[in-house]
C-alpha cells in the first residue's frame, strides 16, 4: 500500500467513526421527531383500516389518489443506486467511488417504502392473499408483484455485496462491541486476497449488469399500468421511457441532496467535493431537458390533436381550476427554474453559496416531479369519458389529513432508515475510495487528501434554502386554496348565466325561425347509374329558399357521424348516396339516420328515421384474442415472464454461490 492510500485509509477511519457516534443531541431530536411521525401515521392507519377509505379523500371516479402518488415516486427515485451506480460503475468512471453508497442505499429504502403505497391505497389489505392463492400467470398484478420483489431482492444483494469490502476494513477498528460483531458476521470471512477478491468483482459484476434492465423494466412496468389503461392522458406509447427518464431525473437530484446534507452533517467535505457536485450537475441538465422535451410533446401532442375528452383534460391541467397552479408551479419551479439554477451551478467557478443553488435546485426538481405524478393520476381521474356533470355529478379529489399523515409518516420513515443506515454503516464507499487512488489518483477520484479541509467554497446552510421554499409552497398554495374556496361560488353563477342565456337563445330562435315538416326514406330507384339506394329528405312547405342545405349524420357510440351535406333542390328533395358498409343493428343491420336543416335563417327542421341497409354485425364466436392477458394465452407467451425472472434470479444465485465461495478461502 503506498503512502498516498495509507494516509486517506487513516482519514477514512478516523472520519467513518465519527459519522458512527449517535451521542450528539441535535441526532436525538431527529430521531426523535421522526419516530413521533411515524408513530402518529401508524395510529391514522390502523384508523383508515377500522373506518375504512371512506376516512380518505378517494370516491369512485378518483380511486387513485396520494398514496399511488407515493408509490410511483418512490419508485421512482429508486432509480439513483441501480442506474446511477451500477451504470458509472459499468463504464468504471473514477469519480463515481465516493457516491455509489448513497445512491444504492437511496434504492433499496425507496423501494421499502413506495411498494407497501399500494396497500395502503387499498380498502381491504388482507385480499393481497388472493394475488397469491388465486392469481394467474397472465395477471399483470402478479407480474408487478415479482417484478418489485426481483428489484428489492437485487438491490439488496447488490449494496450488500459492494458493502462486503468496507465491513472487512472497519471490523478491527471498531469501539462498538456490537457494530464489530455486526461487521464481522456480514464480512463473511473477507480478507482482501486475490481470490476472494477475484469471486467478489465477479459477483459484483454480475449484478450490476442485471440490475440495469431489472430497474428499467419495473418502472417500465409501472408506466404501463397507466399507458394500457384507455383514459385520457394516460393512452400513451411514450410513457415507457418518459417515466424511466423522470425516474433517473427525480433520483439523480435526491442524491445530490443527500450528498449536500451528509457532507454538512458529517464534515465529508474531503470525500464529496465539487468534482462529483459538478459531474452530477452535468448529468441533471441533461436529464431535466430531456424531460422538459417528453413533457412537452405529451401536451403539444393531445392539445394538436383538438379531440373533446382530451382538451378536457387540458381545462382541468392548465384552464379554471385548482389544478392549474399546481401545474404551471411544477413547469416555472419543478423544470424550469431547476435548469436555469443547474446550469448557474456548472459555469460558475467559485461561489460561497454555490451549493445553496444546487440544493434548491434538487430539492424543486423532486418537488415538481411529486406534483407532476400526482397531475398525472388525480385529474385524469376526474376526467371520464362520458362527463359526470351531464348526471349533475361534480366530481372532486381534496386528500384529507389521514392521507397526508401517513404519506408524512412514508417519508418520515425513509429519513429515518437512510439515517439510521449512515451510523451503522459508512456511507461513503472507502474501499472503492482506496482502490481508486491507487489506481488513478486522487484527483481522479476528486478526493481532497490533505491535511485540512479542502480548499472548496462551504456548503453553505440549508437554512435559507428552505426559507426560499417555503416562501414559493405558499406562493403556490395559498392562490390555490383561495381559488379552491371561489370556484363552487362561481361554477354557480356561471351555471345561472348559462342557463339564463340559453333560454334567450331559445326564444330567439324560436320566434325567428319557422320549423317546417321533413320527411326522410330510402330510396332505391332514384338513379339508373349505380345499385346504390340514396337518403332522401322531402321538406313541405310552398316556398324553399335557395341555398337551403340538409346535414345527414348517424349516432356512433362516441360522437357523430356525418354522412354529409346536400343542397335542397327546387322541388324541396335533398338526396345522398347511402353508403353500403356502415356496421348497423347486430340483428336488423339498421341505420338511425338523422336528416336536419342546416345554413338557414328562416327555416328549422328535421327527421329521423330507423333506415334498413347497414352491415350486420356477426358475432364473435371467441372473444378472446392470442394476447398475453387472455385466458386463452399460447403456453410460449404465458412463459415469457417467468421465463425473464428466472434469468435474474439465476444470476442472483450466481452471485451468491460466489459468496459462500468467498467465505470458504479464508484469507487466500
Amino acid at each position: 500500500m503506498s503512502q498516498v492510500t495509507a494516509k486517506v485509509e487513516n482519514f477514512a477511519l478516523e472520519d467513518m467513526n465519527r459519522t458512527f457516534s449517535t451521542s450528539s443531541i441535535k441526532f436525538r431530536i431527529w430521531i426523535g421527531t421522526l419516530l413521533a411521525i411515524i408513530g402518529t401515521a401508524f395510529c391514522a392507519y390502523i384508523y383508515q383500516l377500522v373506518q375504512g377509505l371512506q376516512t380518505t379523500g378517494m370516491r369512485n371516479y378518483v380511486s387513485w389518489g396520494v398514496y399511488m402518488t407515493n408509490f410511483v415516486f418512490f419508485i421512482g427515485i429508486s432509480h439513483a443506486g441501480t442506474l446511477i451506480s451500477a451504470i458509472l460503475r459499468v463504464t468504471n468512471a473514477p469519480w463515481r467511488r465516493p457516491i455509489t453508497r448513497m445512491a444504492e442505499a437511496i434504492t433499496l429504502f425507496a423501494l421499502m417504502i413506495g411498494a407497501p403505497m399500494v396497500i395502503i391505497d387499498m380498502g381491504r389489505p388482507d385480499r393481497v392473499l388472493n394475488v397469491f392463492m388465486h392469481g394467474r400467470l397472465n395477471s399483470p398484478i402478479l407480474w408487478d408483484i415479482f417484478s418489485i420483489a426481483t428489484y428489492i431482492s437485487g438491490s439488496l444483494l447488490y449494496l450488500y455485496v459492494a458493502l462486503i469490502p468496507d465491513l472487512a476494513l472497519f471490523r478491527d477498528h471498531l469501539a462498538k462491541p456490537w457494530q464489530k460483531k455486526l461487521f464481522t458476521l456480514l464480512a463473511i470471512g473477507y480478507k482482501g486476497g486475490k481470490e476472494q477478491e477475484k469471486a467478489l468483482n465477479k459477483a459484483l459484476g454480475a449484478i450490476c449488469i442485471v440490475i440495469i434492465p431489472v430497474a428499467i423494466s419495473v418502472h417500465t412496468v409501472v408506466s404501463w399500468i397507466f399507458s394500457m389503461t384507455l383514459r385520457p392522458g394516460w393512452h400513451s406509447t411514450i410513457f415507457g421511457p418518459y417515466f424511466v427518464v423522470g425516474a433517473i431525473f427525480s433520483g439523480t437530484a435526491a442524491i445530490v441532496t443527500a450528498m449536500i446534507v451528509f457532507r454538512l452533517a458529517y464534515r465529508l467535505q474531503r470525500y464529496l467535493t465539487m468534482v462529483h457536485f459538478k459531474a452530477l450537475a452535468k448529468l441533471l441538465i441533461a436529464l431535466n431537458a430531456l424531460y422538459i422535451y417528453f413533457t412537452v410533446s405529451e401536451y403539444l401532442t393531445i392539445w394538436y390533436g383538438r379531440h373533446e375528452i382530451d382538451h378536457r383534460l387540458l381545462d382541468v391541467l392548465a384552464g379554471h381550476s385548482p389544478y392549474a397552479p399546481l401545474w404551471w408551479f411544477m413547469w416555472v419551479f419543478g423544470l424550469f427554474l431547476p435548469l436555469l439554477l443547474t446550469i448557474w451551478f456548472v459555469i460558475q467557478k467559485e461561489s460561497r453559496h454555490a451549493l445553496t443553488v444546487i440544493f434548491v435546485a434538487t430539492i424543486l426538481i423532486n418537488i415538481g416531479m411529486y406534483l407532476k405524478r400526482y397531475l398525472i393520476i388525480v385529474p385524469t381521474m376526474m376526467t371520464p369519458y362520458i362527463p359526470a356533470e351531464a348526471a349533475d355529478i361534480h366530481i372532486s379529489y381534496v386528500p384529507t389529513f389521514i392521507e397526508w399523515i401517513i404519506t408524512a409518516g412514508g417519508f418520515a420513515m425513509f429519513l429515518l432508515l437512510y439515517t439510521l443506515f449512515s451510523k451503522i454503516f459508512p456511507i461513503i464507499s472507502v474501499a472503492e475510495v482506496l482502490e481508486g487512488i491507487h489506481e488513478v489518483g486522487a484527483e481522479k477520484v476528486g478526493v481532497y487528501i490533505g491535511d485540512r479541509s479542502p480548499n472548496h467554497p462551504p456548503p453553505g446552510r440549508p437554512g435559507m434554502a428552505s426559507i426560499v421554499l417555503i416562501a414559493l409552497l405558499l406562493f403556490n398554495l395559498l392562490p390555490n386554496r383561495i381559488y379552491a374556496q371561489t370556484s363552487d361560488h362561481e361554477h354557480h353563477h356561471s351555471e345561472e348565466a348559462s342557463d339564463e342565456s340559453s333560454g334567450a337563445e331559445d326564444t330567439d330562435e324560436a320566434v325567428s325561425k319557422d320549423a317546417v315538416k321533413l320527411d326522410l326514406s330510402l330510396n332505391k330507384e332514384i338513379s339508373e347509374e349505380d345499385d346504390l339506394p340514396y337518403l332522401v329528405a322531402k321538406i313541405h312547405h310552398s316556398k324553399v329558399p335557395e341555398g337551403l342545405s340538409v346535414a345527414f349524420t348517424i349516432p356512433r357510440l362516441f360522437g357523430t357521424l356525418t354522412l354529409g351535406e346536400v343542397e335542397v333542390d327546387d322541388s324541396g328533395l335533398a338526396s345522398l348516396k347511402f353508403p353500403e358498409d356502415l356496421p348497423g343493428e347486430a340483428n336488423t343491420g339498421e341505420l338511425q339516420v338523422t336528416a336536419k336543416i342546416v345554413k338557414s335563417k328562416s327555416f328549422v327542421g328535421s327527421a329521423t328515421a330507423l333506415v334498413p341497409g347497414g352491415t350486420r354485425l356477426e358475432p364473435i364466436s371467441d372473444p378472446f384474442p392470442r394476447a398475453i392477458w387472455s385466458p386463452k394465452t399460447d403456453w410460449y407467451l404465458l412463459l415469457t415472464i417467468p421465463f425473464l425472472i428466472g434469468c435474474v434470479w439465476t444470476v442472483y444465485i450466481y452471485a451468491l454461490v460466489h459468496l459462500r465461495r468467498i467465505s470458504k478461502l479464508g484469507g487466500k
